[in-house]
């Protein structure tokens, strides 16, 4: 009789350890899953984003003078739940947009936009603001290095001056619209 209880003792801890093995299996077959998931919903963002950057861009190098203008762009405000960012950043010489989640920088996806364009174009990497003014009303538009999801209305932004030797420079970058008058 002691070894019927003995034998119960082990098999019951035997048990509880395939139990534990299969739960943390699932566990990290679970998160692989999300990080897929969340990491084909970041390059979905980034093509989008790459791809108004360049029409952006086409637009304003095909326009006659000086200009400024800006397209609101449509991208979720969180990806599964989590707040995420977008960057323009050079690796090499060829400039990409990159989405990564703020709460882990590791479940990133990035899409290129094009090699460096040379010295006509900018891509605008610091902090400030412009005020475009139409007939309708004005807007201000605020820019950054880094597009953090959530902002109210998420914007590409393009402009186009002439330098006194008469060269163009066009810039792009991404915003955001602070404010909006009517």
């Amino acid at each position: 009789m002691p070894s019927a209880a003995f034998e119960t003792a082990i098999l019951t801890v035997a048990l509880y350890g395939v139990m534990l093995i299969v739960l943390n299996m699932f566990s990290v077959v679970s998160q692989w899953v999300f990080i897929d998931s969340v990491k084909v919903r970041l390059g979905e963002v980034a093509n989008q984003v790459a791809y108004e950057i360049a029409n952006i861009y086409s637009m304003c190098r095909q326009s006659q003078g000086e200009l400024q203008f800006f397209k609101p762009i449509e991208i979720p405000t969180e990806i599964s739940n989590y707040g995420y960012a977008v960057e323009l950043r050079k690796i090499g010489e060829v400039w990409y947009v990159v989405t990564y989640l703020e709460a882990n920088r590791a479940i990133n996806a990035s899409s290129p936009i094009w090699r460096d364009p040379g010295v006509a174009v900018y891509v605008e990497l610091t902090e400030g603001s412009f005020t475009i003014t139409r007939s309708h009303g004005s807007y201000t538009v605020r820019h950054n290095a880094v597009l953090h999801s959530g902002v109210n209305i998420p914007v590409v932004w393009s402009s186009k001056t002439k330098t006194y030797t008469g060269d163009e420079i066009i810039k792009v970058g991404l915003g955001w619209v602070e404010g909006s008058g009517g």
